[in-house]
């Protein structure tokens, strides 16, 4: 017989990539961090502005009430810059400045009689200077020509406005806030100006931005750390993958082989125990005619003979029945024909069979079966389970009787057969193994005869029918095998 051909199973293989994966958890690790750094910067950022920002308002507003208006407001002719009164409106806004050190610029704005935009009025710078400034003064009534949407809005809302962000000047960055006051026709009079030098929250932000460039720098090596260690972990990964496929391979290659050989010890078993069925039947045949003959002769010794022959020939006939119906089994090769089946009737029939056995060996034999119960089974593999079952019973009871019921369970969809003996029992130690394929179980001093395949067979065609088969024994007391099959058709290949 050739060895089987087997074809490996092909293993889906995961595709690992350890420097891909290396790349993207830093990228990813470097995407989110530095988004958070990012997010973290701008809000502090935005908080230190802020608190520069309500802090000169607050101050564009404390200058705002401190000017004359009806003096400012006689303040219209160029010749006035300097001039006494220029002076006394001039002179709180100058001891503001005095008092507030980061105050580089306050001046007042005019709206231009024509409406269109703003002259100078008065400038601190006058009469005081902050130490390095440098810019030329302002004179009153001098065009404001400069673009500043924050003092359009000072005038459009008449409310005080601060810029939203720092602006720059050589060495310097300033926030101005603006903050109107009105004369006594409710008109803007004009427009205090105040341009603070930022120095403190310059430094903040300064030292703020090299805290985010120090982070970001850890950043990087922490993102560089996370990819060296994935990429370590992805090669370790890699190397386990591709063991495991081989692994997986060689298991799927030796599962194949086997399941091949199995399916070949089958069909060389069904093969074999068919080729020794024919001859044996010739031998069963030929004992017959020569026991005719010997009988009519009157040879009593060689017809003694001739019989034992015969038995051993119907021996091995049954054990060469069992394996072939094991290897249809095991082959699924095993054909059922359902139809509805009398299990009373079918009972009745077996007790007919099987009960001059029994009164040979003292023992009562009783059959129960309630009426209308029908199965819907291969009656000839029923009978070969119940044949099983009840000749075992047989087998293994010394005294007492054998009893089989049948009965409707389970609301009446199934029907349940018991067959019950006063027999040995079955060891504990044996329960596990005595539906396992060529285990002879022995039962107190009496040894099992046969293959050891009668219930492994015996359970594998009621599985087959849709039922199932359970058993209870101890021994010196007695075994109960209880068969359960349905009413209506649930047949399945026997497997």
């Amino acid at each position: 017989m050739s060895a089987p051909r087997v074809t490996p199973i092909a293993v889906p293989a995961r595709v690992v990539r350890p420097l891909r994966d290396a790349v993207l958890a830093a990228l990813a690790v470097c995407l989110v961090s530095g988004l958070g750094l990012a997010v973290t910067y701008y809000f502090s950022r935005q908080v230190q502005i802020e608190s520069e920002q309500r802090e000169l308002l607050q101050l564009a507003r404390v200058a705002a009430t401190t000017i004359d208006v009806e003096a400012y407001q006689t303040l219209d002719d160029p010749a006035d810059d300097g001039g006494e009164i220029y002076r006394r409106v001039l002179a709180p806004l100058v001891a503001l400045q005095r008092a507030a050190p980061e105050v580089y610029y306050l001046y007042t704005l005019t709206p231009a009689p024509d409406g269109r935009g703003f002259v100078h009025g008065v400038d601190t710078a006058t009469v005081y200077r902050v130490p390095g400034d440098t810019s030329e003064r302002l004179t009153l009534g001098q065009p404001y020509t400069s673009p500043d949407d924050d003092l359009d809005r000072t005038l459009a809302s008449r409310a005080p406005q601060v810029n939203s962000e720092t602006w720059d000047e050589p060495g310097r960055r300033f926030l101005s806030a603006y903050a109107p006051f009105f004369g006594r026709d409710g008109r803007v009079a004009g427009i205090v100006e105040v341009d603070m030098w930022v120095q403190t929250l310059e430094a903040h932000l300064d030292g703020l931005f090299r805290i985010v460039q120090v982070s970001g720098v850890g950043l990087v090596l922490l993102s560089m750390a996370v990819g060296v260690g994935v990429f370590r972990h992805r090669k370790t990964a890699e190397a386990h993958e591709r063991r495991d496929i081989e692994t997986a391979r060689v298991l799927a290659t030796a599962r194949d082989a086997a399941e091949a050989a199995s399916r070949q010890k089958s069909e060389f078993l069904a093969t074999m125990s068919h080729e020794l069925r024919t001859p044996l039947n010739a031998i069963l045949g030929y004992s017959e005619l020569i026991d005719e003959e010997l009988a009519a002769l009157g040879d009593d010794t060689t017809r003694h003979d001739v019989a034992r022959i015969a038995a051993a020939s119907r021996h091995l006939a049954d054990i060469i029945g069992d394996i072939l119906d094991y290897t249809k089994v095991e082959a699924g090769l095993l054909a059922m024909q359902p139809q509805p089946v009398d299990v009373a009737h079918l009972l009745r029939d077996l007790a007919e069979l099987l009960r001059p056995g029994a009164v040979a060996r003292g023992l009562d034999l009783v059959v129960e079966a309630a009426p209308g119960a029908t199965v819907f089974v291969d009656p000839v593999r029923l009978r070969q389970v119940l044949l099983n079952l009840v000749g075992n019973a047989l087998k293994f009871t010394e005294r007492g009787r054998i009893t089989v019921r049948a009965a409707l369970t389970s609301g009446g969809e199934r029907v349940a057969i018991v067959v019950h003996d006063t027999g040995i029992g079955i060891p504990r130690e044996a329960h596990a193994r005595l539906f396992e394929p060529f285990a002879q179980v022995a039962r107190g001093a009496k040894a099992a005869a046969g293959t050891g395949l009668g219930l492994t067979i015996s359970r594998r065609l009621v599985d087959a029918m849709g039922g199932h088969l359970r058993f209870r024994s101890r021994a010196g007391v007695g075994s109960s095998f209880r068969l359960v099959l349905p009413r209506h058709s649930t047949l399945r290949r026997a497997a």
